[in-house]
This record gives structure tokens, C-alpha cells and sequence, in this order.
């Protein structure tokens, strides 16, 4: 008789846990944008009613929008207008577009983002060209997959190529509102076939951004000490490069050292590189900073280590951090080993 109600109480836990998941939005996509008249937000989410009346040809995803004033009146009208309660705890992407971006606006919508009931802080923040809402609605997954499935696996697939940045909600606003480093969010862009995920936008300590290719998406992950594979040219030819891990990032003085080990790959049947090809990725690698420094984005965390200089977080907050930060020089060191791969 025991085991019989535990398991009967077993089934109603699960029936009720069915019914409020089938009575709500989870959104999969939250969409921000702002312009001189106020605040559009827009989410997406799968639409399981169509699927209970036994409609057939209905959008298996529903995309909702509300504008405001302010955050306030949009969120206030988008929960108000949707036929079920929206939940953001399955939330994959929240895409900002670029009227916020130009007036400066993320890091106040990202924390009102932040403060939604139970959202989920692992989100990846993306930023796009023209209007967030836009990119929203053109998130379709492929056959066979669910939408939060497909857009994990789209954009695992852009990290494990090192064309972007892997910055969650929370990490955008750690750095963000905090006094140490600047973040860089993910650049995506929708088109005939899809979205396409690749770059990265760089925000300063003022709200500046630039855009970095996915080229140097790879550069600044390489900096970061990450196992980044890329290729370098040089003197007609390419070499693979692997971090060898233990980069060391410092500031003496008025000037940012970056001491980066490398291993450079060359073919079994080929000659080994040539000496140049360390001063080549020398020379990308300063160019780097030297445009997060025009955007004051200390993207790499030198302030963590120009921190230590200071006995009170006050004298820290006086020093001007941002403003020296760009002005600084920049000295890029790559201790390049070679390696022959041989074909088994």
C-alpha cells in the first residue's frame, strides 16, 4: 500500500509539472530593442497549442512583440498581451540590436534582461546589425531538431571554430559593471539560409563598440591563453599555430606586455618556418589591442593586473584606468617553437 501512493503522488507531481510547462511560453529567444521612442521587446517560443487542437500547417514556434516607453511598459504589455505566462528559464540567445548598441544602451538593458523571473543567466548575449526582433523571428530549426537544441548546436559549432566569444548574460554584466575588464558579445547576423554566427562585438568602458572578424575572435582567444588552432602566412606559406597555454599579460608602467607561447605545425615535406613567422603573428596580435584600445575595451583583463598596484579600490576608481588603458603602448612577444607533423 505504500509503494502504491507513493507512486500514485509520483504520477500527480509529474501530471502538474506536464500541465504548467503546457500552460506557459518557455521563450527560447528574447529579442531587445531601443530607438528614440522607446523599448521593443520580442521572444520566441514553441507554440504547443496548435499542436492540442490538432492543427496542422501551424508554425510549430510562436514570436511575440511588445513596445514601450521604457523596459518597464514593454515587458509590462508583452506579459500582459501573450495567451499563456512566459518563462525564461530555457532561454538560449538574447539578442540586442543595433539602436541600443548606438546609444549606448547594454549594459541597462542587459540588467533589466537580468532581473526577468528566473531567467536563465547561461543565455548567450548576441548583438546583430538592424533590429534584434528581426533575427528573432528568422530563428528556424532545422528538421528533426528542436529550436533550444539547434541553436546549442549552432553555436557550439561557431565556439568550437573560435569564430566568437562565449559571453553568457551573467559574464556580460560581471564585466560590464565591474571595474576589471570589458566585454566582447557575439556578432550574428540573419540571411537567406539562416543565422550565421561569426565575430564579435567589442564593448568599451563608455559603451564604444567595434566589431572584430572571426578572425580576430581567434586572435583574442589565442591571447587568452586558450587552445585556439588558427593558421598564420608568411613568406608564401601557411603554418598551423597552437597555444601552448601559459600566457602571461602584465602592465609596466605605461605599456601592456603580452608574452604568448606557441607551437608552430609545418608538413612532413616541408621546410621548417622561417624565424619571420613569429614576428608576423607578432604584428596581428598588436594590431588587436591596439583596436580594443581605440575602443577603450580592455576586452583582455589587463586591468586585473594593473589593479594590484593599488592599496584602495578607491585610488583604483580615481587612476583613470580606461583613459590610461588607451593610451598605453603595447609590447607583443610570441616564443614560437617548431613541430614536424608526421602522417601515420
Amino acid at each position: 500500500m505504500r509503494k502504491a501512493a507513493w507512486v500514485m503522488a509520483l504520477c500527480l507531481l509529474l501530471c502538474g509539472c506536464a500541465g504548467r510547462v503546457e500552460l506557459s511560453l518557455m521563450a527560447i529567444a528574447l529579442g531587445i530593442d531601443a530607438d528614440e521612442t522607446g523599448v521593443t521587446l520580442t521572444v520566441k517560443a514553441p507554440d504547443y497549442s496548435a499542436a492540442a487542437r490538432g492543427e496542422e500547417g501551424q508554425k510549430e514556434y510562436l514570436t511575440l512583440s511588445a513596445h514601450g516607453e521604457d523596459w518597464t511598459q514593454a515587458a509590462a504589455r508583452l506579459m500582459r498581451e501573450a495567451p499563456l505566462e512566459i518563462r525564461f528559464g530555457q532561454l538560449r540567445e538574447v539578442v540586442v540590436g543595433q539602436g541600443a548598441r548606438e546609444r549606448h544602451l547594454l549594459a541597462e538593458l542587459l540588467g533589466w534582461a537580468d532581473r526577468l523571473p528566473n531567467v536563465r543567466s547561461h543565455a548567450l548575449v548576441i548583438l546583430c546589425p538592424g533590429e534584434a526582433r528581426d533575427l528573432v523571428e528568422g530563428q528556424q530549426p532545422v528538421i528533426g531538431k528542436r529550436l533550444s537544441k539547434y541553436l546549442d548546436l549552432s553555436m557550439q559549432h561557431a565556439q568550437q571554430q573560435g569564430d566568437i566569444p562565449t559571453t553568457t548574460l551573467a559574464c556580460a554584466l560581471r564585466d560590464m559593471t565591474g571595474p576589471w575588464r570589458d566585454p566582447l558579445l557575439t556578432a550574428a547576423e540573419a540571411g537567406a539560409e539562416g543565422v550565421r554566427y561569426e565575430g564579435a562585438w567589442a564593448v568599451g568602458a563608455g559603451g564604444e563598440t567595434t566589431y572584430l572578424s572571426g578572425r580576430e575572435v581567434q586572435l583574442f582567444r589565442l591571447l587568452q591563453g586558450e587552445k585556439q588552432a588558427l593558421l598564420v602566412e608568411c613568406g608564401g606559406r601557411s603554418f598551423a599555430v597552437e597555444g601552448r597555454g601559459g600566457v602571461e599579460r602584465a602592465v609596466v608602467g605605461d605599456t601592456l606586455r603580452v608574452r604568448l607561447p606557441v607551437t608552430l605545425i609545418y608538413s612532413l615535406y616541408e621546410q621548417a618556418p622561417p624565424p619571420e613567422t613569429a614576428r608576423v603573428l607578432e604584428e596581428e596580435l598588436a594590431a588587436l589591442v591596439h583596436k580594443l584600445q581605440q575602443a577603450r575595451c580592455d576586452g583582455l583583463g589587463f586591468g586585473c593586473d594593473a589593479v594590484r598596484q593599488y592599496a584602495r579600490l578607491g585610488d583604483w576608481l580615481a587612476s583613470d584606468w580606461p583613459g590610461r588603458y588607451a593610451q598605453a603602448r603595447v609590447e607583443v612577444r610570441v616564443e614560437a617553437r617548431a613541430r614536424q607533423e608526421r602522417n601515420n
